[in-house]
């Protein structure tokens, strides 16, 4: 049986860190080849951000040593109070040597004691047409008592190969549909005009969007929490890039999307939200949002080749969308929960 210490992760031990780092992209190299790479600026940034609506937890496992497996907790203080989200590594070479086992016991008992009844993990998963995955995450969490309750695909636009007449023409016919709605643009803080609004559009993501039996509550997104939220962006170095379309006649703020970029990264960049008003749906606003923003993105990082997003498998409307405007579908991720209770 190897010997396995299990610690918290402390950010002042640069060993510890960088083989932290390591272990994580060489466990996501192996299970998923071509997920966006994490640099570590990225890394430390993630690691060392504080946010009143959530807090990390982050423990490494060693053997002789080495550091050989990371575990990374996001612990929501504000809705979702039942629940920790967790993402798990173990290096290619020591997996099943029960150094996964260690870990996800030391996630359940600080879950317990910290009266936390559901975890919550996502596990990637080969789609059609895509190369095979070698599946060790759903085996592992078949073994531990998760069952799947929802699965989303990711897809990546790569900035580099989009058609632009196709898209002109696309965004053209879209704005057609679009008359009497004006755009608005702006990085990192959302203009005072229109962030009520957004928080607005924020709170009802999650229930407009297909949740499956995801044991999740929606967010109560208020003006200070989109104040917050772009405040630690902007101490974490995190560019947020955005979009809104507002009803010229009403001053309805309509649809509004958002793309992240971490610090230093000219690869990859997140798609964050993406909502239209179910009042103003109808209008092509979403391929008008999606497009328009890419290439705000691509004002102020040229280089920028990627944007990641995920979709329910469930929401045909988005990913019609994401389809038109060039994403190409990579994997499938499915959420996976553990009730401990």
């Amino acid at each position: 049986m190897t010997d396995i210490e299990i610690t918290v992760l402390d950010p002042l031990e640069p060993d510890d860190v960088d083989g932290a780092m390591e272990t994580a992209e060489l466990s996501i190299r192996e299970d998923v080849p071509d997920f966006p790479a994490l640099s570590r600026a990225e890394f430390i940034v993630r690691m060392t951000r504080r946010s009143k609506s959530h807090r990390k937890h982050r423990l490494i496992a060693k053997v002789d040593g080495t550091v050989v497996g990371y575990a990374s907790l996001h612990i929501p203080l504000l809705e979702n109070r039942h629940l920790i989200e967790f993402e798990l590594e173990v290096r290619p070479d020591h997996r099943r040597r029960g150094i996964g086992s260690a870990l996800l016991a030391e996630i359940e008992r600080y879950a317990r004691a910290d009266d936390r009844t559901t975890l919550l993990v996502y596990i990637p998963d080969t789609i059609d047409g895509r190369p095979q995955l070698p599946h060790n995450g759903q085996h592992f969490a078949a073994k531990q008592g998760f069952e799947k309750k929802s699965q989303e695909i990711r897809r990546a636009a790569d900035l580099t190969e989009v058609d632009d007449a196709a898209l002109d023409e696309l965004l053209a016919k879209s704005w057609t549909k679009a008359e009497g709605y004006e755009l608005i643009q702006w990085i990192n803080d959302s203009p005072d005009d229109v962030v009520e609004a957004l928080a607005y559009l924020d709170s009802r993501l999650v229930t407009d969007s297909p949740m499956g039996d995801l044991n999740f509550e929606a967010p109560k997104t208020d003006v200070a929490r989109i104040r917050e939220r772009e405040s630690d962006g902007r101490t974490a170095g995190i560019l947020r890039i955005a979009t809104a379309l507002r009803h010229k006649e009403s001053g309805t703020v309509a649809g509004w999307t958002d793309i992240v970029v971490d610090p230093g990264d000219e690869d990859n960049c997140w798609q964050g939200i993406t909502i239209v008003d179910p009042d103003h749906r109808g209008h092509r606003l979403g391929t008008i949002l999606k497009i328009e923003n890419h290439r705000h993105v691509l004002r102020y990082r040229p280089r920028m080749r990627y944007v990641t997003t995920w979709n329910a498998e469930a929401n045909d409307f988005m990913i019609n969308i994401n389809e038109a405007v060039g994403y190409r579908a990579r994997e499938r991720w499915l959420a996976l929960e553990k009730d401990l209770k």
